[in-house]
């Protein structure tokens, strides 16, 4: 049985965001959110590392860039696929028909 966030020891704590945190890194860039949620519970207690606090300012950080360039590729997207022709439907997963 897993034990809940608030019974682990600060080590182990530690190593779970730090794993969260560079996990990110591999094209899995929902483990920051994950990292956020998961260890926002214990972040003021006294006996973790500050790296802990570290790990999830960085992974706020991480996640909020992340979103803005997704957001911003896919405004552009939306509003030049038609434009660039046969580049935007290779890009394209789905085509709409009739467009």
């Amino acid at each position: 049985m897993a034990k809940t966030i608030e019974k682990m020891s600060a080590v182990k704590i530690l190593t779970i965001s730090k794993k969260l945190f560079f996990g990110g890194f591999c094209l899995l860039p929902f483990l920051w959110v994950y990292n956020i949620l998961y260890i926002w519970p214990v972040r003021n207690r006294s006996d973790l590392n500050p790296k802990v606090r570290q790990y999830l300012l960085m992974s706020g950080i991480m996640a909020a860039v992340l979103f803005v360039i997704f957001a911003a590729w896919f405004g552009v997207f939306v509003n030049h696929r038609l434009q660039w022709g046969e580049t935007g439907d290779l890009l394209t997963v789905v085509l709409v028909k009739g467009v």
